[in-house]
């Protein structure tokens, strides 16, 4: 055996094993967010970290990695080692810190509820609340008690982001957030000259829509459009339109519906068995819980779950959907392929994936056919529906561009004044109004931004990739829904299309 297929097989052995370990942990504490859970969440990311810190393994790595391997096959599994023990070279003094803080930040999150009108509400609530109420005092209480988690861990982000930084440092890179980009193979200049584009080619359209949007939603609360306020657009973050936009209520048509069922339906119809995936997972809201949504694939052998917190409305349908894509991405991997390379190519597929299936909440024949709206309702529904779509994702861009410039802000200097820059990013890209006087960490309140750093551009070149994906679906498989004999180009997609 060579030193390189010894050497890939010595960490793998360990990899799988810590991997495996961590990710049940991480799936533990979302479920349950006791002390406990995080506790042992906590130990076993440090134990996953220490052993990809190890300068010995990384050194090998590295060599191994710049020497090259015949094998397209060795050669990516090399790099994948490469880039996971570089993105962990720091020392026993670092991972301690990292661990813990993230430990604290956390815990405030998962157990995070906003008080609004002396009643302590889920996020599903206050969600429930933004999008339905028509009273403007009570909207903007909530809004206000949903950024209240930023006050409590905005220090703490402050310093894990300095933590973070001190690593990325020692190894050379300008920052966090630099490293990140280096080592998830996305290039810094690109990546910020695309999204200079994207900003200029949706400047006109965002602000038409904007400006119907100001229109609807100063009707809706008995105001002039220049008394509107953040709190006044049904979103915490103004990341996604009223579901009500144009007239259509799409919460109307998922009202008495269960999202399982539909997933289950959805899925069949493209040969894709999901019934596995969804008895392993945690669907429901509870106290204590992880209030938010995503998938993890636990060993790389099958053992693939998603965490929701189903309501039914047309949002938690799409957000199952959407889980549900990361998951039979996961689920139809090749398991011929070696346990390394078992994954997406790159994060941005599965998002595209993901992405892709959640949008078919506004396709004529998935409504039609698996929801059992009559077709020609369907087929209105679906018109107005591409509006919306539209407007989702021009909503969804802008929000993409505040993210990503504040998390470089933040990583630029952590103890900047982030809450001023913070609404200035949303004046400029969101055309948001910064309510007079306000002064609070309102960066510090997306869980993102401290939990899954460095991670927001993905979604935003997911949805790009969808767009083509969807345009090559219809004109070779003629569209998704029901097609059992187009049902293995979704699988083809997401095993091989995507990886080329």
């Amino acid at each position: 055996m060579s030193e390189t297929q010894r050497f890939i097989d010595e960490t793998v052995a360990q990899w799988r094993t810590l991997a495996r370990d961590y990710a049940l942990a991480d799936w533990d504490m979302a479920i349950a967010g006791t002390p406990e859970a995080n506790e042992r969440s906590t130990a076993a990311q440090a134990a996953y970290m220490r052993f990809w810190s190890d300068p010995e393994r990384f050194a090998t790595a590295r060599r191994l990695h710049e020497a090259g391997a015949a094998s397209p096959d060795v050669a990516r599994q090399l790099k994948l080692i490469y880039l996971s023990a570089a993105e962990n070279q720091q020392d026993e003094a670092s991972i301690e810190r990292i661990t813990q803080l993230e430990a604290k930040v956390r815990d405030i999150y998962t157990n995070y509820r906003a008080e609004v009108g002396g009643q302590s509400l889920s996020d599903n609530e206050l969600d429930d609340l933004l999008t339905k109420s028509t009273d403007s005092a009570l909207v903007q209480e909530a809004w206000e008690a949903s950024k209240k988690v930023g006050q409590q861990v905005a220090a703490l982000v402050r310093e894990l982001a300095q933590a973070r930084n001190a690593a990325a440092r020692q190894q050379g890179y300008r920052d966090f957030f630099q490293r990140q980009l280096v080592l998830n193979e996305i290039d810094e200049d690109q990546l910020f000259s695309l999204f200079g584009e994207l900003e200029q080619a949706t400047d006109a359209p965002f602000q038409a829509l904007k400006a119907e949007l100001d229109a609807d939603r100063a009707q809706r609360f008995g105001l002039a459009p220049e008394q509107v306020q953040p709190w006044h657009y049904g979103d915490r973050f103004f990341q996604q339109p009223p579901p009500d936009l144009g007239g259509v209520d799409m919460d109307r048509i998922f009202a008495e519906k269960d999202p399982v069922r539909l997933s289950l339906a959805t899925f069949d119809g493209l040969g894709l068995e999901v019934g596995d995936i969804l008895e392993r997972s945690d669907l429901y809201p509870r106290p204590g819980k992880n209030q938010h949504a995503f998938c993890t694939d636990i060993d790389r052998e099958g053992d693939v779950r998603t965490l929701n917190n189903l309501q039914p409305n047309h949002r938690w349908n799409e957000t199952l959907l959407h889980e549900l894509g990361h998951a039979v991405y996961d689920k139809y991997q090749d398991r011929r392929l070696p346990w390394v390379l078992r994954g997406p190519p790159h994060t941005l597929t599965t998002e595209a994936i993901a992405i892709l299936m959640g949008s078919l909440t506004y396709d004529a024949e998935w409504l039609s056919q698996i929801v059992g709206v009559p077709p020609a309702e369907a087929a209105a529904l679906a018109a107005a529906g591409q509006a919306q779509q539209r407007a989702v994702r021009l909503i969804f861009t802008r929000w993409v561009l505040v993210m990503t410039h504040a998390e470089r802000a933040l990583y630029a200097d952590p103890d900047s004044d982030l809450d001023s820059l913070w609404w200035d990013l949303v004046e400029r890209y969101q055309l948001l109004s910064r309510p007079a006087g306000r002064a609070a960490p309102d960066w510090a309140a997306k869980i993102h931004i401290a939990l899954y750093p460095v991670y927001y551009h993905n979604y935003e070149l997911g949805h790009l990739i969808t767009a083509q994906l969807q345009d090559y679906l219809r004109r070779h498989a003629g569209g998704i829904v029901g097609r059992k004999a187009a049902g293995d180009w979704p699988a083809r997609l997401l095993m091989t299309v995507a990886q080329g």
